[in-house]
């Protein structure tokens, strides 16, 4: 059972640190664009990354985490983005790395200095591109600082993949699914509406169809609607032993004591031979009416 809280909160840790990473890059390859000489497109199209790098990764953070911004955190637009920018990542740190390669062959063959050209590396890359050495080392940790890079973006778009996918399954984000029910609970339910269920209150002790006795069912229905207001209550506590089953009668009265009410004096009902309607008035003047 994959974990989707966890797996949220994975993905946004990642993208955090990847803010973090991409301030070290501008540093790193920031350094090596100043030095004297004209910078390389390659060193200038990863700088630019790590500058756009920071307003995707407010989206990919913050538009999962919000009810008002959930709309905006498609799964299919979040693989979108990080399928976008793992490709360009990847094309970055390939570019500058081809750039450094070539700048350091180019200035074997036109370095002149033989003691240069005998150490080689960096020490000939201003004779091949015009930048000093300085910006070659530079842009040689820039490229290995930008694998690190395309290696988190992989990471997240592998849970992005994995986010799209339970989309098209489910119909929704496994960021909005967090309460998948444990195993425990799915085995204990699973047989809810069988007779099989140790928890039906059919198989319950003491709920089963049991046989009565006619007698007792007959002095059971004796106990219906009639009788006074004082036979007719009852005290609930009666019914503690006695659970409610469709099939089985209950003992209305039976083993009750009668309603004594406050102080020992219970409401009686007045008989229907004590109960007259209040004669009308002959005269209705005195609510307005004209004779």
């Amino acid at each position: 059972m994959v974990n989707h809280a966890a797996m949220l909160k994975t993905s946004i840790g990642i993208h955090g640190f990847q803010g973090v990473w991409s301030v070290v890059i501008i540093g790193v390859v920031g350094t090596g664009m100043a030095q004297s000489g004209a910078a390389s497109s390659s060193a200038k199209f990863m700088f630019t990354m790590c500058w756009l790098n920071i307003p995707t990764l407010i989206y990919l953070t913050m538009s999962p985490r919000f009810a008002r911004t959930k709309n905006l955190a498609h799964p299919y637009w979040l693989l979108g983005m990080n399928t976008l920018y793992s490709i360009f990542w990847f094309a970055a740190f390939v570019a500058l790395s081809a750039y450094t390669n070539k700048g350091i062959s180019t200035g074997l063959d036109k370095e002149k200095d033989a003691k240069l050209k005998a150490e080689g590396g960096c020490a000939v890359f201003e004779a091949g591109t015009g930048e000093n050495e300085k910006a070659c080392q530079m842009y040689k940790s820039g490229v290995g600082l930008a694998v690190f890079m395309w290696f988190l973006w992989l990471a997240t778009n592998g849970i992005a993949g994995y986010a799209a996918w339970y989309y098209k399954q489910n119909t929704i984000s496994p960021f909005d699914d967090l309460s998948t029910p444990s195993h425990e609970i799915q085995e204990t339910t699973k047989d809810a509406f069988s007779s099989n269920d140790e928890y039906a209150p059919i198989n319950r002790p003491g709920t089963g169809h049991e046989e009565y006795d006619e007698d007792d069912i007959e002095s059971h229905r004796g106990h219906g609607r009639s009788g006074s207001v004082i036979s007719s209550t009852y005290n609930s506590s009666a019914y503690s032993h006695e659970p409610a089953h469709p099939g089985r009668p209950l003992s209305w009265a039976a083993e009750r004591e009668p309603y004594a009410g406050i102080g020992g004096h219970a409401p009686i009902a007045p008989a229907h031979s004590d109960i007259t309607m209040p004669e009308a008035p002959d005269d209705y003047s005195y609510r307005g009416a004209r004779r």
